[in-house]
């Protein structure tokens, strides 16, 4: 069975990229510009791994998102990769459940693709 990424990043550019990087490895990617599409998105689509960033447009940003993934009991097992500029809310995302937290400015498309791949196993 295909595993599903959800990415959750406003930066079209960038989604861009990693669309078309998990696409080349037969990952299903879908996306969310914002923290209440990626709500809608993980109950209807129940992706395999979580790419999140903490900065998103609408009110309701990645840590509102990642509380709400790993306070439902149906949704906690979901791994969720924090991809963010902000390098100094790595500890307050990993108390509140993130598997990694990946800072936008330090680490490659490459990386982010491989520390991917790896929690997808």
């Amino acid at each position: 069975m295909k595993k599903k990424i959800l990415i959750v990043e406003d930066d079209l550019t960038l989604f861009q990229v990693y669309f078309e990087l998990f696409s080349a490895k037969g990952i299903d990617v879908v996306s969310a510009k914002t923290g209440q599409e990626a709500m809608v998105l993980i109950e209807s689509e129940k992706p395999d791994l979580i790419i999140l960033d903490i900065m998103l447009p609408g009110g309701m940003n990645g840590f509102d998102v990642l509380e709400k993934v790993e306070a439902d009991p149906r949704t906690r097992r979901i791994p969720v990769i924090v991809l963010t500029n902000l390098d100094s809310e790595e500890h307050v995302a990993k108390v509140i459940g993130a598997k990694k937290y990946l800072v936008k400015a330090n680490t490659t498309t490459t990386e982010v693709v491989s520390v991917a791949m790896e929690s997808l196993v």
